[in-house]
């Protein structure tokens, strides 16, 4: 792997200037018994005037760009520091899209999702921003538990283009598994699946870390049985 001493040296420094991101928008998605799932995140237009001054300052800037990585199309965000140092992260796009304002949806959360690891920051929500800040530790402990290096297409270009670090998410086989378990074992609709999902703040199957899948498809099993 490349080293990047001039970058992390500055990204280091611009950790400390770049201030607390509070979530501005509310997703309330309805169930079918009447309840409401409610979480919060802060959109593209809240994060980058926030981080924009603080990485010029320090040498640096985000570019994004949509590419095919091992013949899958990606978005793949890079991380600039002016010595010419630079790291990569990989956001998959499915392949399957006819809607151009559906695909301009996921390259918009593609680059938040992006742009949110590659500079390892957290948003939080500003009706609980001094409860929140109590549990950044726990949270950050939490979480150094979960930084591995994928062992899946571990040393493909996919693999190194996305680093070395971050939390290692469920593979192709157990999604397909997970969707298999949803339709056919609990006849649950997609929209059924995406409010499991929202309840553990994740928009997409793909998202699902490995340590949560079995709370993930034990919530889809309860999920099922309310109705």
């Amino acid at each position: 792997m490349t080293q990047t001493p001039q970058l992390n040296a500055a990204l280091a420094k611009a950790k400390a200037q770049i201030p607390a991101i509070l979530a501005n928008r509310n997703v309330k998605i309805p169930t079918k018994t009447g309840r409401e799932i409610n979480f919060t995140y802060a959109e593209l237009e809240e994060i980058q005037p926030k981080i924009t001054p603080v990485l010029s300052a320090c040498g640096l800037a985000i570019a994004h760009q949509m590419t095919f990585v091992e013949s899958r199309y990606c978005l793949v965000s890079t991380l600039r520091h002016e010595s010419g140092e630079q790291i990569d992260s990989v956001f998959p796009l499915p392949g399957d899209f006819n809607d151009a304002k559906e695909l301009g949806i996921q390259i918009s959360y593609g680059r938040r999702y992006n742009t949110l690891c590659l500079l390892d920051i957290t948003v939080v929500d500003s009706q609980n921003w001094e409860e929140v800040k109590r549990k950044i530790g726990k949270e950050i402990r939490q979480e150094a538990g979960l930084i591995q290096k994928p062992k899946e297409k571990e040393g493909s270009i996919l693999h190194d283009m996305a680093g070395v670090s971050g939390v290692q998410t469920i593979s192709e086989g157990q999604i397909k598994r997970l969707w298999a378990i949803a339709r056919n074992e609990l006849h649950l609709s997609e929209s059924d699946v995406r409010s499991v999902l929202a309840g553990f703040q994740l928009e997409r199957t793909a998202d699902i870390p490995t340590n949560k899948y079995d709370a993930v498809i034990e919530s889809m099993k309860n999920y099922a049985t309310k109705f």
